[in-house]
């Protein structure tokens, strides 16, 4: 029976382990409890008991008085006092003789505990203890006692009777008298020791009680703390022990090792968690050898995509040599001879012949900085390691790059304090340098362009922003931008190959960022850009 019950109480839930101990634990108090209210109850009839003891020997007592009384006056009132008295002893005398039948008329005991003017409220203690424990010693000595007092008692009212018969004969003399009074004395002096032995009876069987019911509660309360003590103990180990399963078990994974495997001792839920927590062991290592097969798999192809990737950055090497040799060479011959033209030929041509000189002239001068600027755009992210750059010093280095710029635009610049942070200057520099050119040669034509550089942090990253107050962008634009040769007008109102945003993407996107635009039309722009911080 003891395995069977371990092993139950092993696999049902938590939280049915804690009902079950709380439940046992409330048990064995509710026990305690009922145990101390019938101890209190018990010797509260003992109590009574020993208070109606008192009451009839004071009733016996003035019984007797009153007796004597009669004796000396003859006065009817003084016997009828005397049969007074007698109705308490009278009264447990019927209470007593009821209850030691096999079933006795319980209300004619309690009416002869009230004539006996023990406290109503008593009378049920007292006839529960006398039914419960008149086998007891001490209570069957009490109520050995009682017998015995009750057959004094009978014939000490014969005596009264006698006397009371005597005074009323039409004969009576006093010698008479006397001879009744000199046996009612013996009477009274055999009651009071049993009386004193009915109290001590009672006492000793208190004492006794209370030894028992003190033993009893603190037997009680020991397996109120012993059973909550085991049940607690074992819950906790049994938690302690499949966590600490599981929990080896995690470590063991976290390393790589998926052959160690939780033990589950229990179908509770800690054996649930150990069996779930093996399943996802396998599935852990099922999915880390697929993703070893991935991984080498991907390995392969980003070595071959990178061996790929080199040999074409190479060809763009190679054709940016070619492009800033063998294109710039013809296009400088072509401005050379241009050159030479306006300076030795200009007089000898006619308007039209001038005209189409400087188309010439103009055309060249684009083709140098379309070549420049996609040189420029081939040479983005073509440096090795970023380094700490402090990008106050280095708008500073701008703005004196663009002072003549600046100062023929009438522009003011201002930035608030700009972090110092890991990028690549160089590209740095230049996404700074587009985006202030930028607000420069779009300003508005009725006020000087005032453009605010700023940066904040934002989750990991530095998120910069460059705003002026020049003509704004419509909103359908503001992505387009964004793509290499797109322009929004023409070159007779602003000059540019429309590759200077395709720059700052490039630049902010090797800095593993985005760009990004906000604008008006007529009210101004908002350049944003981020940098990462882990460069």
């Amino acid at each position: 029976m003891k395995r069977p019950f371990f092993r139950w109480f092993r696999d049902i839930s938590i939280s049915k382990k804690l009902i079950f101990t709380v439940g046992i634990m409330g048990l064995l108090i509710v026990i305690e409890l009922v145990v101390l209210f019938f101890s209190i109850n018990t010797l509260s009839s003992v109590r009574a008991y020993v208070g109606g003891e008192g009451l009839w020997s004071k009733a016996q007592k003035d019984a007797l008085y009153q007796l004597y009384k009669y004796a000396r006056t003859h006065d009817e009132a003084d016997y009828q006092k005397s049969l007074d008295h007698l109705k308490v002893n009278l009264g447990d005398h019927k209470a007593r003789l009821e209850m030691i039948k096999p079933n006795p008329d319980i209300e004619l005991v309690r009416q002869g505990f009230i004539e006996g003017r023990n406290d109503p409220a008593d009378v049920n203690g007292m006839i529960k203890l006398f039914r419960r424990f008149h086998s007891n010693k001490y209570i069957h000595r009490a109520i050995m006692a009682w017998t015995k007092a009750d057959s004094i008692v009978l014939l000490f009212i014969q005596l009264g009777q006698d006397l009371h018969d005597e005074i009323n004969s039409p004969h009576s003399s006093q010698q008479h008298i006397n001879a009744i009074l000199d046996q009612i004395d013996p009477l009274n002096s055999r009651l009071t020791p049993i009386e004193d032995e009915f109290s001590y009876a009672l006492g000793e069987g208190s004492r006794w009680l209370e030894d028992v019911v003190l033993k009893l509660l603190f037997i009680v309360a020991l397996t109120v703390e012993c059973t909550g003590l085991t049940l607690a103990i074992t819950v906790s180990r049994g938690i302690q022990k499949g966590l600490r399963e599981i929990l080896l078990s995690a470590r063991a994974v976290t390393k790589g090792d998926f052959s160690r495997k939780a033990r589950a001792y229990s179908a509770d839920e800690i054996g649930t968690l150990a069996n779930s927590f093996n399943s996802m062991a396998e599935e852990l290592e099922r999915l880390e050898h697929e993703n070893r097969e991935v991984n080498n798999s991907l390995e392969k192809k980003v070595h071959q995509r990178t061996q790929e990737i080199e040999s074409k950055n190479k060809e763009l090497e190679q054709f940016a040599y070619v492009a800033s040799h063998d294109l710039q060479e013809p296009l400088r011959t072509i401005s050379g001879f241009v050159d030479l033209l306006k300076k030795e030929y200009r007089d000898k041509l006619d308007s039209n012949g001038q005209i189409y000189l400087n188309y010439l002239s103009q055309a060249s001068d684009r083709m140098k900085t379309l070549i420049k600027d996609l040189l420029d755009y081939s040479r983005i992210g073509r440096e090795k390691e970023a380094m700490p750059v402090d990008c106050n010093h280095l708008l500073d280095e701008v703005l004196a790059d663009l002072g003549k710029s600046i100062r023929e635009s009438g522009a003011h610049i201002s930035s608030s304090p700009l972090p110092v942070l890991r990028a690549y200057p160089t590209e740095l520099k230049l996404l700074f340098q587009n985006l202030i050119v930028n607000s420069i040669k779009f300003r508005h034509p009725e006020r000087p362009p005032i453009v605010l550089v700023s940066a904040v942090q934002d989750n990991g990253k530095w998120q910069f922003s460059v705003t002026d107050n020049g003509i704004g962008i419509e909103k359908q634009f503001l992505e387009r931008i964004f793509i290499i040769f797109q322009r929004l007008h023409n070159r007779a109102q602003y000059e540019g190959s429309g590759i200077g945003l395709a720059h700052c993407k490039k630049i902010v996107e090797f800095h593993e960022g985005r760009i990004w635009a906000d604008a008006e039309p007529g009210k101004g722009s908002r350049f944003y850009f981020t940098i990462s911080k882990d460069l």
